[in-house]
């Protein structure tokens, strides 16, 4: 098992995207408990219990669809530090358009000067 962390996140989402992406879950619970989940702050919400899983958006392109089709803006961006994927870096790039990037990132390090 490998766990990762949500990095940045700086998408907002209306009432309305939330209820959408509530109501696309297969299962009742699959990603949230409860309308009230699945944003905090108004941002989209990521729960860091899911471990591996946490990312749904990696493994289920119907959210973000869901994503696209309000037009979010904004970056949100994962990293493993474990695991037989330790190393890797990636996210997502919504334009405020319905257009959507995939993104990769690095680790690096520099000298404190």
């Amino acid at each position: 098992m490998w766990t990762i962390a949500e990095t940045l996140n700086t998408v907002k989402i209306s009432a309305k995207c939330a209820r959408e992406l509530f109501e696309a879950q297969e299962d009742g619970e699959e990603i949230w408990y409860s309308l009230e989940n699945v944003t905090y702050k108004g941002k989209l919400t990521f729960n860091p219990d899911h471990n591996e899983h946490m990312d749904f958006l990696r493994r289920d392109d119907k959210y973000v669809s869901i994503l696209r089709r309000h037009k979010v803006k904004g970056d949100i961006c994962f990293g493993s530090l474990d695991g037989d994927n330790a190393g890797e870096f990636w996210g997502y790039r919504f334009d405020g358009k319905g257009g959507m990037k995939r993104l990769t990132g690095r680790l690096e390090y520099r000298e404190k000067k």
